[in-house]
């Protein structure tokens, strides 16, 4: 990541729905066991859903900077973006996006000036996009969220997303590669 104000997020605790703990060998689970076991979720519950960084949590991050784009973003520009994944050279880029009132209108790979596949269009939005994206990994819990932010604008600069801790090849970002030029 460069320059300051990242955000880092984990989440280590996961539930699975309609789990409970095993009764001990030979022994059937009684309410008490049921009641400890309830105790302890409870107290663990709120370590999944704050999930903290410099100033706040990931969500107000993402809101935040979302809300500053949005008031002095242009609504009609072009942006350079690349993305890092385990993945193509097509779906990495870079790529020139094209806004126009806030509709992509071109996408084209700055190296050739060839248009980016209908098939990986998607892979490369409008900056609200980016931001979906930024959202879309908090919705799934993902273990870990770097976002470094243009203090001026809330554009999302570098992005890095780990969705589970001990998995490979499933992460994922990008990186502005042109700010955007109205």
């Amino acid at each position: 990541m460069t320059g300051g104000g990242g955000v880092h997020g984990a989440v280590e605790v996961r539930s699975e729905k309609g789990s409970r703990p095993p009764a001990a060998p030979g022994r059937r689970s009684s309410s008490s066991s049921a009641f400890a076991w309830l105790a302890l979720l409870a107290c663990l519950a709120p370590l999944a859903c704050d999930i903290q960084g410099p100033g706040g949590s990931v969500l107000q991050e993402i809101a935040r900077n979302r809300e500053r784009w949005s008031l002095v973003g242009p609504d009609s520009y072009t942006y350079g973006l690349e993305r890092h994944c385990f993945c193509g050279a097509l779906a990495r880029g870079p790529v020139r996006v094209t806004v126009v009132d806030g509709e992509v209108t071109a996408r084209v790979y700055v190296e050739t000036g060839e248009p980016v596949p209908e098939f990986l269009a998607e892979s490369f939005p409008a900056v609200e996009g980016l931001f979906e994206m930024l959202f879309d990994a908090v919705r799934r819990n993902a273990f870990l969220i770097e976002a470094t932010y243009d203090p001026d604008t809330g554009l999302p600069l570098d992005v890095f997303i780990d969705y589970a801790e001990n998995v490979s090849d499933e992460e994922q970002g990008f990186r502005i590669t042109e700010q955007p030029v109205p």
